[in-house]
C-alpha cells in the first residue's frame, strides 16, 4: 500500500465529519477522483470546497490540485497491492505466500508512519531506571517477549498479564521509569488505567497503537503508530502483532547499541546462567 493511502486510513478515525466522507469516498473508489474537479468532488460527497482543501492540507499537500495529482498516480496501484484474502480452495503453499505478503505489507506500511517519536522512545528507554510493559491478550505476548530480551541486559523490566499486578506496578513507578503499552485500538480498560497511573507518578509513557484517536493516547507521552494489512475479516487480525514485534525489536537493538560494553557484560553473565539449564 502506498504512503498516501496509508496516511488517509490512519487519519480516518479522527477526521471531522465533512472530511471523513471525502476520505471514505476516495478509499472506496480511488480511480473516480480523475473525473472530479474540486467542486465536483464536493458535490459528489456532500462536502464543501473548503472541507476538501482542509482535508488535502491535512494529508500534507498544498491544495486539491497537488493532492489529486499524487492520488491519481497511485490510485491504480492500490488494488494490485492489497493482500489477497484467504480462500477456501487455497492450499498450504498459497496460504503461506499470502500470509508472508500480508506481513511484509504491514511492515512497509508501518514504516511510512515513522516519526521522530522513535528516537524519543529509544532515548527514554536507553536512559530508563526501569521499563514496564502493559498489554492484554495477544498484545501481552509481544510485551512478554520484549521483557525477556531487555531483562537480559540487566535492566529492571516487567510484563504482567494480571490486572492487579499491572496496576500495582504502575502505582510504584517514579520519574525516570518507562511505562510501555501495546494496544491495537487503545481502548483496553486496564491498560489505559495502568498508563494513566504511571503518568501521574511521573513515568514516561510510550505506546504502540493503530488508532490516532483513543483513550490511550490521552495518557501517552510518546505514541508509535502501526498500519495493518491483513488477510482476515473482522476484528481478529492475525497480522497486527507483526509490526508491534518489529518495532519492539528495533528499540531493543537500539538499546544494545546505546549500552555498548555494559550490555555485553550482562549478556555474558545471563547467558552463562541460562546455559546451566541445558543438558
Amino acid at each position: 500500500m502506498n504512503e498516501i493511502m496509508v496516511r488517509i486510513r490512519f487519519q480516518l478515525p479522527s477526521l471531522p465529519r465533512a472530511e471523513k466522507v471525502v476520505a471514505e469516498a476516495l478509499l472506496e473508489n480511488p480511480e473516480a477522483i480523475a473525473n472530479f474537479t474540486l467542486s465536483g468532488l464536493a458535490h459528489e460527497t456532500g462536502s464543501s470546497d473548503a472541507s476538501i482543501v482542509r482535508f488535502c492540507k491535512r494529508m500534507g499537500y498544498s491544495g486539491y490540485t497537488e493532492f489529486k495529482q499524487a492520488f491519481m498516480s497511485v490510485a491504480n496501484e492500490e488494488s494490485s497491492e492489497s493482500p489477497e484474502k484467504i480462500e477456501v480452495q487455497d492450499d498450504m503453499v498459497t496460504i503461506l505466500k499470502k500470509v508472508f505478503h500480508s506481513n511484509m505489507q504491514t511492515l512497509t506500511d508501518t514504516l511510512s508512519l515513522v516519526t521522530p517519536n522513535y528516537e524519543k522512545a529509544l532515548n527514554a528507554m536507553a536512559n530508563a531506571k526501569s521499563i514496564h510493559f502493559f498489554g492484554v491478550g495477544d498484545a501481552y505476548a509481544v510485551c512478554q517477549l520484549t521483557d525477556t530480551k531487555i531483562s537480559r541486559m540487566g535492566i529492571n523490566c516487567s510484563a504482567y498479564s494480571d490486572v492487579m499486578m499491572q496496576l500495582m506496578t504502575a502505582a510504584n513507578l517514579k520519574p525516570g521509569d518507562v511505562a510501555f503499552a501495546v494496544s491495537y485500538e487503545g481502548r483496553s480498560r486496564n491498560v489505559v488505567q495502568a498508563m494513566r497511573i504511571a503518568k501521574e507518578q511521573g513515568a514516561t509513557t510510550i505506546c504502540i497503537t493503530k488508532m490516532n484517536k483513543s483513550p490511550l493516547l490521552k495518557v501517552t507521552d510518546i505514541p508509535l503508530f502501526i498500519s495493518t494489512s491483513d488477510l482476515t475479516r473482522g476484528r481478529d487480525k492475525v497480522a497486527r502483532r507483526v509490526a508491534d514485534q518489529a518495532i519492539l525489536d528495533a528499540l531493543f537493538l537500539g538499546m544494545t547499541l546505546r549500552k555498548g560494553k555494559e550490555y555485553n557484560k550482562h549478556m555474558r553473565m545471563v547467558q552463562n546462567a541460562i546455559d546451566l539449564n541445558k543438558l
